[in-house]
């Protein structure tokens, strides 16, 4: 039976996560105002000077600093001196695999809004949709700010998911690789850097690939195609990737993605199918997993993320097969399939 003291502890710890979307806004706080970037390291600086170099007032940037020092998100002293913690180090742009892109993202104005109406997903609506009156790619094409947000923060998910791609799986003998959905690039940009031999495409959107600047281009080794993938995928390539584009989708548009790979590879041809597996029993899973899942449900309604037996399915409908599952050094795994 629970005792009292350890019904107290199990309040306060419900406490915080019911009002932990106030400790997120701040965290978004400070990276939308490089503050984290601005501490210096390690000697630290008075929260006047922090904030006169962050064009803003001091007293509320010390009463939020304050809260996240509470949660051990920097450090701030009596006097006001303002330091780094481990935590708010990771913050920083310059951290690897920075968490500064995922706080702007995760509370970007279209997730959090979405979030709000996630009671509509009970009643079969699309939250994103029920917010925003457009589909999730619509809004981002219509706010390019926010869209541009979205592909830094995938090009430096926090889980270093391309550079674990890169090392998991031999692209050594690939010509031609194609990132289908691949964003900015940056998954291309870690294989061919581990891989001397291979080119890289990547087919996205118009609006997307237009924003990789040519630096970004390895001097020709990339080549970009703006497009739609439901409308086709080219042919040519050894591998084909689609790297954390399935869970955006119902199974009807990821069998419609399917065999427009299909349709592209040679019989030698790889599809490269890069995804979290979904552990069906939270008991064994990480919270993490189910929190992007719902996170899913409330952008796209029926998108979601799989287990494998459920990519199995998927495959088999388009005449696809899996050949191996491989680990990566990330949260996420590497589906090989190849044509039937």
């Amino acid at each position: 039976m629970t005792n009292a003291t350890d019904t107290d502890k199990q309040r306060a710890a419900l406490d915080l996560l019911i009002r932990g979307f106030q400790v997120s806004r701040m965290i978004r706080l400070v990276a939308d105002f490089g503050i984290a970037d601005k501490v210096p390291e390690p000697q630290g600086c008075d929260v006047r000077d922090l904030a006169a170099a962050c064009s803003v007032r001091p007293q509320p940037l010390l009463r939020v600093l304050r809260a996240l020092a509470a949660f051990e998100i920097f450090r701030v002293g009596a006097d006001g001196h303002v330091a780094h913690s481990p935590r708010s180090l990771l913050l920083r742009t310059d951290a690897p695999n920075s968490m500064h892109y995922g706080a702007r993202f995760w509370t970007a104005p279209g997730s959090w809004q979405a979030w709000s109406a996630l009671d509509s997903a009970l009643t079969g609506g699309v939250p994103h949709e029920t917010a925003w009156q457009a589909s999730r790619f619509q809004y981002l094409q219509e706010h390019p700010e926010e869209g541009r947000i979205f592909d830094a923060f995938m090009a430096h998910f926090p889980d270093n998911r391309h550079a674990a791609l890169a090392s998991a799986y031999d692209f050594a003998g690939a010509s031609l690789i194609a990132d289908i959905g691949g964003g900015n690039g940056e998954a291309l940009r870690q294989i061919l850097g581990r891989f001397p031999g291979p080119r890289g495409l990547v087919l996205d959107r118009p609006d997307v690939v237009a924003a990789i600047p040519d630096a970004l281009r390895l001097d020709g080794r990339i080549g970009v195609q703006g497009g739609n993938f439901f409308d086709g995928v080219p042919a040519g390539a050894d591998v084909y990737l689609l790297s954390r584009v399935l869970h955006d989708w119902p199974d009807e548009d990821c069998i419609r993605i399917l065999n427009g790979c299909r349709a592209a590879m040679s019989a030698e041809a790889r599809l490269l199918i890069v995804e979290q597996i979904l552990e069906p029993d939270p008991a064994l899973g990480s919270p993490s997993e189910y929190l992007v899942d719902a996170h899913m449900m409330a952008m796209f309604g029926s998108a979601r993320e799989r287990t494998k037996a459920e990519f199995d399915e998927l495959l088999a409908a388009c005449g696809l097969q899996s050949l191996r599952l491989i680990a990566t050094a990330s949260p996420v795994w590497i589906i090989e399939a190849a044509a039937k």
